[in-house]
């Protein structure tokens, strides 16, 4: 009897050791960042190529259905599974090697046509492949201008959704255009599980040194001041976007928030439709004083720079990354009080000076441009607005892309905080 106790004993350890031994390894193989987290479908991927992983509706049904989408056979193995509520429809991730939706019916997704909005991050990221892989027909400013989703012709575009992208089928362009569904779910009215985000339509940095890059920056603004439709800054915006182009653009916080005509839900689709476009804002102080070097203390400089810094991040949780000091001038105290980088220009179309567009364009177009050049204007006359119409596809037929201050940083490597103020990437290097 005692020998038996004895062997039983044993085995007993032994089956502990073991299972103590496989939730190590269970623990060691498996992640569970995604817990607590808002968005999951990152950490996700992260999964071994042996566990099967449902984002699935939050539902006993949808728990039932998701449990049987675990439960097949894949290369002749069984793989674990994970359910998770998130979205309303089944995205199903076996590692890296295989992800795809399943509608309400469970079975595949399909999109066969999409929306005004999708159509129109659909053409965002036609421009975008066309730019990066036939540079010889994109610099060609009538051309761009026929690439916008009023222009294009959807009727025999056709659409595929492989993993976590909507494959667009250009046949017209002989393009196949990966679209991410995470910019496409508000478009779709499809809740895909990802959370809502601020979409910038997607900027391609052509690294050849035929193409310089340059800025094109915008100070004083936004005009709010005359009915919606009608200013020179919503005129700048869309010119931009006609000819793929985009600007940054630096606010002054008094514009922002003292406006007779403009509501506040105005001013917030304005601005988003601009984001959307590729445009970047920043800082240009919160009542444009004459200088910030006549400002006394930290204290004062810092509330003037963070005014529309603070207004942004409150209207549409927008991260401001540059301000650009009033005329230019800065000294050590005004750079020490604010942790954003001062962005100065290098070529002044002085349109505040001259109010005439044959001038503007004149000075503007006289100039043999190099990469990381950085041109200033004022989106606060229509004489700028009108000068552009000349000057942004000159530009483009040169050869030149036209992008945003941190755009242009990015190409360069230049992280905006470790810089206390940009004059041209060659100062840095």
């Amino acid at each position: 009897m005692k020998k038996i106790l004895k062997q039983y004993r044993q085995i007993l350890r032994c089956m502990i050791l073991f299972a103590l031994l496989c939730a190590v390894l269970f623990l060691m193989n498996t992640n569970f960042s995604f817990l607590g987290k808002k968005s999951i479908h990152e950490d996700a991927a992260t999964y071994k190529t042996r566990h099967c992983l449902v984002f699935y509706p939050d539902s006993k049904t949808g728990r039932s259905e998701a449990k049987s989408l675990c439960k097949g056979v894949k290369d002749n193995r069984i793989y674990d599974y994970t359910l998770i509520p998130f979205g309303d429809y089944y995205m199903v991730s076996y590692g890296k090697d295989l992800k795809y939706f399943t509608d309400k019916q469970y079975e595949l997704l399909q999109i066969k046509e999409l929306s005004d909005e999708g159509k129109k991050i659909a053409a965002d990221y036609l421009r975008y492949e066309i730019k990066k892989q036939r540079p010889e027909d994109y610099y060609n400013a009538e051309y761009l201008s026929t690439l916008t989703s009023d222009q294009l012709d959807f009727t025999d575009v056709t659409y595929e959704i492989l993993e976590e992208n909507l494959i667009c089928h250009f046949p017209e362009f002989e393009l196949d255009v990966s679209v991410p569904l995470r910019h496409l779910q508000k478009a779709l009215d499809m809740n895909f599980g990802y959370p809502q985000e601020l979409y910038r339509k997607p900027v391609y940095l052509d690294p050849s040194e035929d193409h310089p890059i340059i800025c094109l920056t915008f100070d004083d603004g936004p005009y709010f001041w005359s009915e919606k439709k009608s200013t020179s800054s919503e005129a700048i915006v869309d010119l931009l976007y006609r000819y793929d182009a985009c600007g940054t653009f630096y606010m002054v916080g008094y514009n922002l928030e003292n406006r007779d005509i403009w509501a506040d839900y105005q001013v917030y689709m304005f601005l988003r439709n601009s984001i959307n476009q590729g445009n970047e804002y920043g800082s240009h102080t919160q009542n444009h004083p004459s200088s910030l070097k006549d400002l006394s203390t930290y204290d004062e400089i810092y509330d003037e720079i963070e005014g529309p810094v603070r207004y942004m991040e409150k209207l549409m949780d927008y991260e401001m990354k540059t301000y650009r000091p009033v005329g230019g001038e800065f000294d050590e105290d005004v750079l020490a009080a604010q942790p954003l980088p001062a962005i100065l220009w290098d070529v002044d179309s002085e349109d505040w000076y001259s109010r005439n567009v044959q001038t503007i364009c004149d000075k503007v177009l006289s100039y043999d441009y190099e990469s990381g050049d950085i041109i200033l204007f004022h989106d606060i006359y229509f004489e700028t607005a009108d000068a552009l119409e000349k000057i942004v596809p000159e530009l483009i037929d040169r050869g030149c892309q036209l992008v945003s201050v941190s755009d242009m940083l990015t190409f360069y490597g230049i992280d905006p905080s470790s810089i206390s103020y940009f004059f041209s990437p060659g100062y840095y290097e």
